[in-house]
């Protein structure tokens, strides 16, 4: 069955400016994310190359070929620009250029622009190029948690498979004339790829947006904005499957508790700015001193908890007094402010796999801290007989006597 190439040309044409209007549209309606409007240029501009290249015969070869592939180049320019833009990069201007120009140069050979195979390696060529470097870009992100950036990339990969066998294609079956070319049912089925490629590859990158959007919406309930720590939600569910994976074990398990000192004087005496200054002062070094597997979040206004698997008391202790110390030292001063912020902390240890005990354990502890003149770490512990009774490290507080936990 002979292919209708203008029926076919039209529907490459509608179906790309179609999803062109679509990703603006996406873009009009959710402007923080720039890429969707480089993509939707981009398959703007992808349409009105497929226009022109299929007028040829129609229209004068400058438009149908020259401009017609240029305009195809820069197209794929902005999908990598969109593609950048969605990874937070920006993009320089040589990137729409570079891959036009060449080609235009090269059509300035007389042996090149007469030669339908040499016009199509190098159009490919450059395509190839364009479409490696999408996904390239995609990929280099992979840490991001979007299911649709996998289908994406391997759509890409295919996108290059397909170059790259249509230059082997042309060097090895020369195309003797463009009529028979168009007839052929190679020239079908590459023509209806390209078609499903285009609306599948718009497709998914919807899919990304919508998905980053989502993650960002689940990211923001469960992060404390100011801080960036986990929120108390998120601190307790993560702490539970913590604790419920460990008590099985009878592994130990440790908790602090901190409590920023006389915080509402500091609010008061340099101001709410200063103030959160000195939370996210002490949310850096939480960040910094507790490791890799350690649970940290902000669960109050100034009150913040570290959950440690693995960790006994006296590893427990020693990670606190390197908190207690560390934000002595580095909120003695703040934007020229003698802020000197302190910190209070209750350390609770055991090996049963009760959080919520443990958590009361540490409070008690953090109490004492703050009616024992604050700026120190006290901590509450098991004795032989299973009976808990609060203990105060010497090495890090004044000797006290913590009231037993109720």
């Amino acid at each position: 069955m002979e292919l209708h190439i203008p029926t076919l040309a039209m529907v490459a044409v509608f179906v790309t400016v179609i999803l062109g209007a679509l990703l603006l549209l996406a873009w009009r309606r959710d402007q923080s994310t720039d890429a969707l409007g480089w993509w939707g240029v981009g398959y703007l501009i992808g349409g009105g190359s497929f226009a022109l290249l299929s007028a040829r015969g129609a229209i004068p070869h400058v438009l149908s070929i020259e401009i017609a592939n240029a305009l195809l180049l820069v197209g794929y320019g902005f999908l990598l620009a969109g593609t950048r833009a969605f990874s937070g990069r920006e993009t320089p201007v040589t990137v729409f250029l570079i891959a036009p120009l060449i080609w235009l140069t090269a059509m300035t050979v007389p042996a090149i622009a007469g030669n339908i195979n040499l016009r199509v390696v190098i159009v490919s060529s450059l395509q190839c190029i364009l479409v490696a470097l999408i996904a390239y870009e995609l990929w280099r992100e992979r840490a991001e948690t979007l299911l649709s950036r996998w289908p994406a990339i391997i759509l890409l990969i295919t996108h290059v498979v397909m170059l790259n066998a249509r230059m082997v294609t042309v060097l090895f079956t020369p195309i003797v004339s463009h009529q028979d070319f168009f007839r052929s049912p190679a020239f079908a089925l590459m023509a209806f790829g390209t078609v499903l490629y285009t609306i599948t590859f718009a497709f998914l990158l919807l899919a990304m947006t919508k998905e980053r959007t989502e993650l960002h919406h689940k990211t923001a309930a469960l992060v404390d904005p100011l801080t960036g720590l986990a929120n108390r939600r998120s601190f307790m569910l993560d702490a539970e499957a913590a604790v419920a994976g460990r008590s099985a074990r009878n592994e130990p398990l440790a908790v602090l508790l901190a409590d920023l000192d006389h915080f509402k004087k500091v609010n008061d005496a340099f101001g709410h700015a200063i103030g959160d200054k000195v939370l996210r002062i002490f949310a850096t070094v939480l960040g910094r001193c507790a490791a890799p597997g350690d649970l940290v979040g902000r669960i109050g206004g100034e009150e913040f908890a570290i959950l440690l698997p693995g960790r006994d008391e006296p590893a427990a202790v020693a990670l606190a007094e390197r908190v207690r110390r560390a934000l002595a030292d580095a909120a003695m001063e703040v934007d020229g402010h003698a802020v000197g912020a302190t910190v209070s902390i209750g350390v609770a240890a055991s090996r049963i796999g009760d959080l919520t005990g443990l958590l009361g354990r540490a409070d008690s502890a953090l109490y004492q801290a703050k009616e024992s003149g604050r700026d120190r770490v006290a901590v509450f512990a098991a004795d032989r007989g299973g009976k808990d009774v609060p203990l105060v490290p010497a090495a890090t507080v004044v000797p006290i006597r913590l009231r037993a936990a109720s």
